[in-house]
């Protein structure tokens, strides 16, 4: 672990390498497969109504909690209603599963029930939503739909699930937390798809990039990701050469730019001349020896709607500085300095937001100042949209260009920490997203988008690698662009 868990309750998983962790323990409906696709995972089968808008779910005959306990489609209706249980409070629930009837209601306390699911029988449950929307089986992958025994969870603690009351599905179950120092998982031998190959899986936290890198080395981890500087030396390894992976991800770094917090970025004209500002090609050459490729679109490489073929602002300093004089600021005399923030630890997100320090210096005359945060309380001040701008990495809650677009740039989006409102943009999202022609839809999306990298409320900066050490004695780890899949099939062996 990079950093320690922000929670363990899935209706409050914001961060990707908590979800990572609770994918083990926990399972929704579907899943994601390596090949990028949906598959079946409690449920076995569904059906969609004729107008698109009520999902019908079988529920296998044999999925238990690790309690022992069968699931029901009662435990599938609660935990999807919990998330909007005022009393949660549950900072991702509408974001996510919004689309369902009743949702908003029962998250301002105006219903105590979720009147979009429906408990057909034992085994059977519907859902539905208030309009078609082509993306939605897709939200159920992600944490807030995963699946708790509500008998199991704490009501004392405010009806929040904890390292001390998980009883989830997964193939994994959780034994123990110790808080900054280890999180220890052992196998579910009475999972559905079969008991997995590994008696369990240890995770040490540790927050030093380069400690992580010398338990590796000294053989007490089989698996560890990489800073950059670690990814250059361990090429010129004898050893640790053959060892060194790079995984493709659905993920985009992003400079994040609020337009209320921080007063010159209301003019677009400031913003745009940040991005022009930005000169990618060299974040990626002196932090990352060229092992990132430079982002010019919102949608990461590889993923459904994103263009490689876009070339977004280039790198352009004139640009930039005749931008910032229009806007009234001539070599950045009158602009206040900018802090941004970035989680603290990442040494390689610190090292890129020294070089936006160097450059924005250099090009605009603007004074920046580093702020590391420690990464929860990152998340948290982001949530309340005060951080004046901050770098950090959006990845896909699922693959589809409506988890980047609409989720996260919508004016009424819960995302939209940047504050970003541009009605042109938001009429082509929701087109966009209720739009069933899949052609129609992405040429949709791409509008948005040239819209949005112009008005420059974020600067995409890179595109997600993950470069990783992984034993030769590790076999079978599923991945996708999501990144680690559940350790299932993993199996060690010489």
């Amino acid at each position: 672990m990079q950093v320690e868990p922000t929670t363990f309750d899935p209706a409050e998983v914001q961060d990707v390498p908590t979800g990572d962790l609770l994918q083990n323990v926990y399972e929704g409906l579907v899943k994601w497969t390596p090949d990028n696709k949906l598959a079946p995972a409690v449920a076995a089968s569904w059906s969609v109504s004729k107008d698109g808008r009520t999902y019908t779910f079988k529920i296998r005959p044999r999925v238990k909690f690790h309690s022992g306990k069968v699931v029901s489609a009662d435990d599938v209706a609660y935990s999807i209603a919990r998330g909007f249980d005022p009393k949660l409070a549950s900072p991702v629930a509408i974001t996510y599963l919004g689309d369902i009837v009743g949702a908003q209601d029962a998250a301002s306390g105006k219903a105590t029930s979720l009147s979009g699911i429906k408990v057909i029988d034992r085994s059977t449950i519907s859902i539905t939503i208030i309009k078609p929307k082509a993306y939605w089986l897709n939200v159920l992958t992600y944490p807030t739909a995963f699946i708790l025994n509500k008998d199991a969870v704490n009501k004392d603690a405010g009806g929040r699930v904890t390292a001390e009351n998980e009883d989830g599905t997964g193939p994994f179950s959780l034994t123990s937390y110790i808080p900054g120092q280890s999180i220890d998982l052992k196998a579910n031998p009475s999972y559905w798809a079969g008991p997995p190959k590994i008696a369990g899986i240890h995770r040490p936290i540790v927050l030093n990039a380069d400690t992580r890198h010398n338990l590796y080395v000294t053989n007490q981890l089989d698996m560890v990701d990489l800073s950059a500087g670690a990814v250059s030396a361990d090429e010129k390894d004898p050893t640790l050469q053959s060892q060194l992976h790079f995984f493709s991800e659905a993920v985009t770094e992003y400079l994040y730019l609020n337009v209320k917090t921080y007063a010159p970025f209301k003019d677009a004209r400031v913003r745009q001349a940040l991005a022009y500002a930005t000169d990618k090609n060299k974040i990626v050459s002196i932090v990352y020896d060229n092992h990132r490729d430079p982002a010019a679109d919102v949608v990461p490489a590889g993923m459904l709607g994103s263009d490689l073929s876009f070339k977004g602002i280039p790198y352009d300093p004139a640009k930039a500085k005749a931008l910032l004089a229009e806007a009234g600021y001539p070599g950045g005399k009158g602009l206040p300095v900018l802090q941004i923030y970035y989680g603290d630890s990442h040494p390689d997100i610190a090292k890129t937001v020294d070089i936006l320090r160097q450059m924005y210096l250099e090009n605009l005359g603007l004074t920046v100042q580093p702020r590391p945060l420690e990464f929860a309380s990152l998340l948290q001040q982001e949530d309340h949209n005060v951080l004046p701008a901050w770098a950090l990495g959006w990845s896909a809650d699922y693959l589809d260009p409506q988890d980047y677009y609409s989720l996260l740039l919508h004016s009424n989006a819960q995302q939209d920490h940047t504050n970003y409102a541009n009605p042109q943009f938001d009429a082509l999202c929701d087109s966009a997203d209720i739009e069933q022609d899949q052609g129609k839809r992405l040429a949709l999306y791409r509008k948005a988008a040239m819209i949005v990298i112009n008005d420059a409320p974020l600067i995409p900066l890179f595109y997600g690698k993950d470069p990783e050490l992984v034993k030769p004695y590790v076999h079978n780890m599923d991945r996708s662009l999501m990144g680690n899949l559940p350790f299932e099939n993993l199996t060690l062996s010489n």
